[in-house]
């Protein structure tokens, strides 16, 4: 009831410790949530079975009672030892539902709203946590105050949740966790990481965090779009060389109007914004495709956000437009224990994100964090303007952290033997690009992105000696098949494959013999010489 005291972020402390021990019910004996067990998934049409135990819910949190949904997938193998990281997804504003069923989740939603398995799932070799964050986003409640909108404030929620859901899942208590997200994590990690080393729960064993072209400094990253966007063909010369000119270093600030500049600053800008056509770019994966699914207003509303290269068979690039539809049936919302009554879900909140008081820079969280020796890894996929891998390099380097290198450029090589990509060692993490992925690496790069992740949790040997490795399906058949377990070549495949052999053998076969009739005609036709016509 609106306006009601257990809607009031002013209930007494008390009352929401105890209305939290109602809400959480553990088991004792296995340390779960047993009412949070997710005993059917609605539209599953898989032929692999769901081989994983899985939990949805709300977990409230005692300081505000603020109800924090998540989504827990535990590891296909070895659940019960396996390391356990969290997810989640940027905005701010936006569910990590977002990246569960369009990244790295066990699941992905087709067309017909049946759900399919994701084989490069980063749930194969450790317990995934999905959060939604912060209240008011996905299917965690209520809509906070606007005040309650920043990073500091978000942070310590999340870090709240984290004790909440260690005690209400104690069997995952002393084992190795890690915080990983991508984009507008390069501040909210930082953030929480920060407070979980300066205030360290016994129950939580940090033991490293990985962020993807992680959103850190707003002037660095800010300025390092125009150098992108030009370096890749998105704009002139003359365009680049206006904005170079006339916008000088204030290029970010100006852009995101925090500082008055020149006409011919705003006039380059504007150019910049036409010339590249941005409206109909795929900015967070300049070669993937955008949804032009025709649907309704409010559907057509998230268009900025849906951005997906088409990298699973027939879902394509309207992945996050199948992930809305099957979110929002009632039956799957009482499935995932949603018990506000049915919400419109939707991938980012507008009206958590246009009131979100953001910050100018992470930076300054790092010195603590890279301090504790915790595992890091920093990576970019290269095909993302928005936050490009020019700018994280610059701020971990010469415009920020200036951060020693400890070994030097090299390539990468995935599981398929293909190279995957560059890495750099610094003083206290590894930095990673990710050939031809855009800003959500998972789903731009699913193969290399699975394998970078896991050889960063478990180690190079185990990745490369222990761990085995799906077909990378955006390639072709080609080279080393015995490098990954699973390289199944399909009948469509091998038809691929075969066919333009056999046409060219049959070709070739059919070119023989026609000469060869040629040649035994004109030896046995009779001679002609002197014949009288």
């Amino acid at each position: 009831m609106r306006g009601s005291l257990l809607n009031s972020p002013y209930m007494p402390s008390f009352l929401w410790a105890a209305l939290a021990a109602l809400i959480v019910a553990v088991d004792p004996v296995a340390g779960y949530v047993a009412e949070h067990k997710i005993t059917s998934l609605p539209n599953y049409n898989d032929d692999k079975p769901i081989n994983f135990d899985q939990y949805a819910g709300q977990l409230a949190l005692p300081s505000t009672g603020q109800r924090m949904f998540y989504w827990l997938v535990e590891a296909e193998t070895n659940p019960d030892t396996a390391p356990i990281a969290l997810w989640l997804n940027g905005g701010p504003g936006c569910s990590s539902l977002v990246g569960f069923f369009t990244e790295n989740g066990p699941f992905v939603v087709a067309s017909d709203l049946s759900v399919k398995r994701n084989p490069y799932a980063w749930n194969r070799h450790m317990n995934m946590v999905y959060l939604d964050s912060p209240a008011g986003v996905g299917f965690s409640k209520p809509l906070l105050n606007a005040s309650d909108y920043n990073n500091d404030v978000t942070t310590a929620r999340i870090f709240e949740f984290l004790g909440v859901f260690f005690d209400a899942y104690p069997t995952y208590q002393k084992r190795p966790f890690y915080v990983t997200g991508e984009s507008y994590n390069g501040m909210y990690i930082p953030y929480l990481v920060h407070q979980m080393v300066a205030k360290p729960k016994p129950t939580i064993n940090l033991a490293g965090f990985a962020i993807g072209n992680a959103y850190t400094d707003t002037h660095i990253d800010g300025k390092a779009y125009y150098d992108w966007i030009y370096s890749h063909a998105l704009i002139s010369l003359e365009t680049y060389t206006a904005l170079k000119t006339h916008c000088q270093d204030d290029i970010s600030e100006c852009s995101d109007g925090t500082k008055q500049c020149s006409p011919e600053c705003h006039a380059a800008l504007h150019e910049s914004k036409v010339s590249s056509d941005i409206g109909h770019l795929n900015e967070y994966y300049i070669y993937g495709d955008v949804c032009l699914l025709n649907s309704t207003k409010q559907t057509q509303s998230f268009t900025y956000h849906r951005v997906r290269p088409s990298v699973r068979g027939n879902i394509g690039p309207c992945a996050d437009v199948f992930t809305q539809a099957y979110l929002r049936l009632p039956q799957v919302q009482q499935a995932v224990h949603v018990t506000d009554g049915l919400v419109a879900w939707s991938e980012c909140n507008d009206d958590v994100s246009r009131v979100f008081t953001g910050s100018a820079s992470a930076l300054d969280k790092y010195p603590l964090i890279l301090s504790k020796g915790l595992k890091v890894l920093i990576y970019s996929g290269d095909a993302d303007s928005n936050t490009n891998f020019i700018g994280s390099e610059r701020w971990l380097t010469s415009e920020g952290l200036q951060l020693p290198v400890v070994s030097k450029w090299k390539s990468w090589f995935g599981p398929d033997k293909q190279l995957a990509g560059y890495t750099q060692g610094y003083q206290g993490l590894n930095y990673s690009t990710v050939k031809g992925a855009g800003h959500m690496v998972p789903a731009t790069r699913p193969l290399h992105g699975l394998y970078l992740i896991e050889c960063f949790i478990h180690g190079q040997d185990v990745c490369d000696k222990e761990l085995q490795y799906p077909v990378d399906r955006l390639e072709y058949v080609s080279g080393l098949v015995d490098s990954v377990e699973s390289q199944h070549v399909t009948p469509a495949e091998w038809l691929a494959l075969v066919l333009p052999l056999v046409v060219a053998v049959g070709a070739v076969t059919w070119y023989a013999w026609w000469k060869r009739v040629l040649v035994l005609g004109k030896k046995t036709l009779p001679s002609t010489k002197g014949s009288i016509n």
